[in-house]
């Protein structure tokens, strides 16, 4: 089996320019990314390469960071094709149907020796700048933000940027066992849980189908939490009957069924172990919907008046009940996931 070892960056940007109104205003350009280094080794040592995948959320950036080993291994060195890879297929064969239809801010962006490779989605430019300082400087990453600024002032712009990390998934792969450490930060506590796989006999372990399996647990674990807090929601009436909202609770259920599926198929086939104990997504629901009762508060009286009369306006009433929907602070801000 061969071997590899890597970890799952959520990273956070603060721009400050004091030549721009924000700053004026105390406020900073955030730049957002999930950033995961692909360093890949063929099993007879006559090959290396290595990719730096960003992406909006630590699901994909995994997913994809699995399909470049994959395609390294089955077909040898990327770069150096005669036919090259598909990234765009590659890509879209990643993104499921409820991704498709929830999420429409995904981006994604492959670098190669500080180039891009492929890219899809809008994702701010700053990532760009690093990934090239971060090549230029012979891979020392503590040194790229300080470069940034640099490259900034020389195009005659002084900006401070502060930059922040966390690890949110840690994989290593060695002697045919696998290790996936997965720490995920909610808000009211940190998610942290191990496991192990390994090979049996008849099946050598694979290691794509590990990360896919903790991709799914990345993406299962937040869609829980969705869940849990959207049925709360709909408990109080703040989410509609026949809402979006609603429409996509639903989606979400199914697609945690999925993932639970992907789950288990990894599970029947090589020997898995959890530490401390398997996260089951129905408690992570049950958790969520517990914390919705102690934050969320249900409408006012008034609220639902003035909905009422909205929607007997027509049109005009639905643009003024828009409206006010927009203007009505979220109790989340959803970011990079």
């Amino acid at each position: 089996m061969a071997e590899f070892s890597g970890s799952l960056l959520r990273e956070k940007f603060s721009i400050h320019d004091p030549e721009s109104e924000m700053h004026e205003q105390g406020q900073s350009v955030v730049a957002l990314s999930n950033r995961l280094v692909v360093d890949l080794h063929s099993s007879n040592g006559k090959y290396e390469e290595k990719f730096i995948v960003r992406a909006h959320n630590m699901h994909g950036c995994v997913r994809m960071c699995a399909r470049i080993f994959h395609t390294f291994h089955e077909g040898g060195p990327i770069m150096s094709r005669h036919i090259a890879f598909d990234w765009p297929a590659a890509w879209d064969s990643l993104v499921n149907d409820y991704e498709h239809a929830y999420n429409p801010q995904r981006w994604i962006a492959v670098y190669h020796k500080g180039r891009i490779i492929f890219e899809s989605g809008s994702r701010h430019g700053l990532l760009d700048v690093i990934e090239q300082c971060d090549a230029r400087n012979e891979d020392q990453y503590d040194m790229s933000v300080a470069l940034a600024e640099d490259a900034f002032k020389q195009a005659g712009k002084t900006v401070t940027i502060n930059y922040d990390s966390n690890v949110a998934l840690v994989v290593t792969f060695e002697h045919g066992e696998g290790r996936c450490g997965i720490i995920l930060r909610g808000p009211d506590r940190t998610t942290t849980f191990t496991f192990t796989a390994e090979g049996r006999r008849e099946k050598t372990l694979s290691i794509p189908q590990c990360l896919a399996a903790s991709a799914a647990y990345l993406e299962g674990i937040q869609l829980a939490f969705l869940i849990g807090m959207n049925n709360e929601k709909m408990r109080l009436n703040i989410i509609k009957r026949f809402s979006k909202e609603e429409k996509q609770t639903r989606e979400a259920k199914k697609r945690l069924s999925r993932l639970a599926a992907e789950i288990t198929n990894l599970e029947s086939v090589y020997d898995v172990h959890y530490r401390p104990e398997r996260p089951e997504f129905a408690v992570l629901i049950i958790e969520a919907e517990k914390l919705g009762q102690k934050i969320l508060e249900p409408p006012r009286d008034d609220e639902d008046d003035e909905e009422d009369r909205d929607e007997d306006d027509g049109e005009d009433g639905e643009d003024k009940k828009d409206k006010k929907n927009k203007a009505k602070p979220s109790v989340f801000h959803h970011g990079s996931s």
